[in-house]
């Protein structure tokens, strides 16, 4: 919907958008952990313990989230001068950005209420939530873009406000499933409000490390963002299209590697690590296989994927071009995203973050900046550079993985 007004357009959102979820992302850290404490006290059948678990750890989520809402609103713009965005798309960016994150207590709610459901086993609930929040969120941007009705024309601003809105009801759905009584889990207020200091600590001290891996990956990918705004408008457009469909891929594989924690977090839990084993091994076979299929699509028709933002000839022609190369990466963020899906279900977020610190900061920035910069070979650098990235991270991941340190993990 944004395609249609143009590259400039397109941009401030994808800046925006990328901004926005490199702030937001260490809230992931807080949904993992605490889907670690739940999913273990399930397995070892202590339901008391797990609603409390449940409990705090929405707690955390509305008070970490609020702090978010502040530091966005007032900072917006000065986190995307900090990156050099252009100046003809950093004031539509930076209100897109402010009015996104204003919304941040509901999305933080949002993710770690789904990480909590999905530990208890349902996985539904999350899928029916996301649902109803993207068709809600497709219908308004329609009307709130154009201003359709009686609604004014908001463009990109319209944009941020969609989204935050239907982050509120993807909220509500999951909150209104975790705090109604019904025989398989939910959680009740006084377990959100009475503070139980020892949970408290055990979800802090897992998502410690997993927080510190978030700020890692998204301090790298502002440096290379840097980098890719450097190329200018153009590039950056192309570079924003071309996530926008490697997304798509990523869909079946984001939903196996949500389900990988909980699986491994319950099995730990009622002592039986060769389940979790076993569920890791064919959630990997089924990740793999997938992005085979999507990886030769990728090559062999990458416009057809392109041309859904209906971009301009310069846009389109790079944009394409970066498909391409991204089918190089599939396989490996794929398996990236299971392995440390598996080892932080565990409760070892050590390990995942000592991976991003090496694959991020050290090896993406060096050969992002070796393959844009000094070989001049512009965005299609920066692609071939983060394919590189992930696959190192994946065989690491898979080593680690095959060391069994994450059996040991005491929660």
């Amino acid at each position: 919907m944004i395609g249609p007004l143009g590259t400039h357009a397109f941009a401030a959102v994808g800046q925006g958008s990328m901004m926005a979820s490199y702030m937001i992302f260490p809230l992931w850290s807080l949904g993992t952990a605490t889907s670690a404490v739940v999913a273990r006290y399930i397995g070892a059948q202590d339901m008391k313990s797990a609603r409390k678990g449940a409990g705090q750890g929405i707690f955390l989520a509305i008070l970490i989230g609020l702090v978010y809402t502040c530091a966005g609103v007032y900072f917006a713009g000065d986190f995307l001068i900090l990156i050099g965005t252009p100046q003809e798309i950093a004031e539509s960016s930076g209100v897109y950005l402010a009015i996104l994150l204003g919304f941040c207590g509901f999305q933080a709610i949002r993710l770690v209420g789904s990480s909590i459901l999905r530990a208890t086993g349902d996985t539904r609930t999350p899928m029916w939530a996301t649902a109803v929040m993207n068709v809600f969120n497709i219908l308004a941007n329609w009307v709130l873009i154009y201003g359709i009705g009686p609604f004014p024309r908001m463009e990109v601003a319209g944009v941020a406000l969609a989204s935050g809105l239907s982050y509120v009801i993807s909220a509500c759905i999951v909150m209104w499933k975790l705090t109604r009584k019904n025989p398989v889990f939910f959680f009740t207020r006084s377990d959100m409000t009475q503070i139980a200091r020892d949970i408290l600590r055990t979800i802090l001290r897992i998502a410690g490390p997993n927080m510190a891996e978030m700020v890692l990956m998204r301090a790298g990918g502002l440096t290379y963002i840097w980098i890719v705004t450097s190329l200018g408008t153009v590039s950056l457009a192309a570079h924003y299209m071309a996530i926008r469909v490697e997304s798509f891929a990523f869909m079946p594989a984001f939903g196996l590697a949500m389900a990988v924690p909980p699986l491994v977090g319950q099995a730990l839990g009622a002592g039986k690590p060769e389940m979790a084993i076993l569920a890791v091994r064919r959630t990997v076979k089924a990740g793999v296989y997938g992005m085979i299929v999507l990886g030769f699509l990728f090559i062999l028709i990458p416009g057809v994927f392109v041309r859904i933002f209906s971009p301009e000839p310069d846009v389109y022609f790079i944009a394409s071009i970066v498909v391409q190369i991204s089918a190089l990466e599939l396989i490996g963020v794929t398996l990236n995203m299971i392995y440390g899906g598996a080892m932080r279900g565990a409760g070892d977020t050590v390990s995942p973050m000592i991976v991003t610190f090496v694959g991020a900061i050290i090896i993406r920035i060096s050969l992002v900046y070796w393959m844009t910069i000094l070989l001049g070979w512009g965005l299609s650098g920066v692609w071939i550079a983060t394919a590189i990235d992930w696959s190192l991270r994946a065989i690491v991941g898979w080593i680690l993985f095959r060391r069994g340190r994450w059996q040991n993990i005491k929660v």
